[in-house]
């Protein structure tokens, strides 16, 4: 087990692109607990990373995870939402046990643990909690009508949380990227991707690292006076189409 003098942070998608990058930024200073589905890659384990096998979506996950950090003797200083699916279809399209699987990965898992150690953190008077959107939760696209609303349904809600909570010294915060380089991006059409890719100003997908470095500095003390906000790390996606 790792020194408990160390901040610690709950990732939850820690095998995703985004999730994993945060915990590669995160374990040199951090305790890194990253919760997932299954194992976590060898390079998280060598580095210090703590593996939690947990399907956030079941009723018992917050329980689960909160009963893990007790044991080990660690205080949830941060938490970090970055587990989700992205499946695309026109609405006539769309079968509503996707659209419910996308709400229950994307939104309620997430807020789902997030209440069950939020106590933690108002009783410590500390914590910092991000969640990772998307662009498309704002902007919206033709193909991703449910996915559009689970992204913009985490943005509404850690608005609200960050009002909720703030006297209590705990910041909430969104992180909506564009498009990243992940295996979720890799299963698009080449000529949809392409689109994407060129309304940016870059003309160009981001690192999982990019967006990660974001997501730990809205964990970290550095952004202590930064709480409510979505932050876009679209590549200046969201402006280019906002203007037009």
């Amino acid at each position: 087990m790792t020194e408990t003098s160390k901040s610690a942070c709950v990732v939850l998608g820690a095998t995703g692109a985004i999730g994993a990058a945060v915990c590669r930024e995160l374990a040199p200073d951090w305790n890194v607990l990253g919760v997932s589905r299954r194992g976590l890659s060898e390079e998280l384990s060598s580095i210090g990373v703590e593996e939690l096998r947990v399907d956030i979506t079941s009723p018992d996950a917050g329980g689960v995870i909160e009963k893990w950090l007790d044991g080990a003797g660690w205080d949830c200083d941060a938490l970090v939402a970055a587990s989700g699916i992205h499946e695309v279809a026109l609405l006539a399209e769309y079968e509503m046990e996707s659209v419910e699987r996308m709400l229950s990965i994307n939104f309620l898992g997430p807020l789902a643990v997030t209440r069950a150690l939020l106590p933690s953190m108002v009783v410590r008077r500390r914590g910092s909690i991000v969640w990772v959107s998307s662009v498309r939760g704002e902007l919206g696209d033709p193909g991703q009508v449910a996915y559009a609303a689970t992204k913009g349904a985490m943005n509404s809600a850690v608005r609200s949380l960050a009002r909720e909570v703030g006297r209590r010294n705990i910041r909430a915060n969104i992180v909506a990227p564009g498009v990243v380089k992940s295996p979720m991006t890799d299963v698009l059409a080449e000529s949809w991707r392409q689109s994407l890719i060129e309304r940016n100003p870059l003309g160009r997908m981001a690192d999982p690292e990019e967006a990660a470095a974001v997501i730990c500095w809205l964990a970290g003390p550095q952004s202590s006076y930064v709480t409510g906000t979505i932050v876009n790390v679209d590549c200046g996606e969201a402006a280019a189409v906002l203007k037009q």
